[in-house]
């Protein structure tokens, strides 16, 4: 396992969604502590960055009361927003465990565009030939028609087949 840290990692999981954030928290940066305005525009940001209007207001309030050393500056403010998203997320993160029967598995991902699936999907179906696993792939986008190639570009790089 590498050394990154979980908040690293989920970061890295996130990177779109990361980098958008960090594009809409750019501009806030200053004193020690949040000023009403920036915890808005940190909200707004939030928001217009996928995490959703309960986990932008729970990192708002959790932001508000904290005190940034030498001032908040982009990547502090980053790492600290960062670190609100792991906290919302570790009660529910668990390993993905397979078991042995019922076979076969299927796992299906969904989520927004953009946000890694098909990524992922190469990620788990790599991980899954390492542990000595049988795996296809399929892939299930209708909407974009280059993510059924890039899938076929995976399973051939993996030596996975694909239907």
């Amino acid at each position: 396992m590498s050394g990154e840290s979980w908040s690293d990692r989920l970061l890295g999981g996130f990177r779109k969604t990361s980098e958008r954030l960090a594009e809409n928290l750019g501009g806030i940066v200053g004193a020690s502590r949040l000023t009403e305005a920036q915890l808005d525009d940190l909200e707004d940001a939030l928001i217009l960055s996928d995490l959703g209007p309960r986990a932008a207001a729970r990192i708002r309030e959790k932001l508000k009361a904290a005190k940034f050393e030498s001032g908040v500056d982009a990547q502090g403010l980053k790492e600290a927003v960062a670190e609100e998203i792991a906290a919302i997320l570790r009660p529910v993160a668990k390993p993905l465990e397979i078991v042995a029967f019922p076979r076969p598995q299927v796992i299906l991902v969904i989520g927004v565009n953009g946000s890694g699936k098909t990524t992922t999907i190469a990620k788990l179906a790599h991980l899954f030939q390492e542990q000595d696993y049988g795996v296809m792939l399929a892939a299930g986008d209708t909407f974009r028609a280059a993510a059924i190639g890039q899938l076929k570009v995976w399973a051939e790089r993996l030596g996975i087949p694909i239907v």
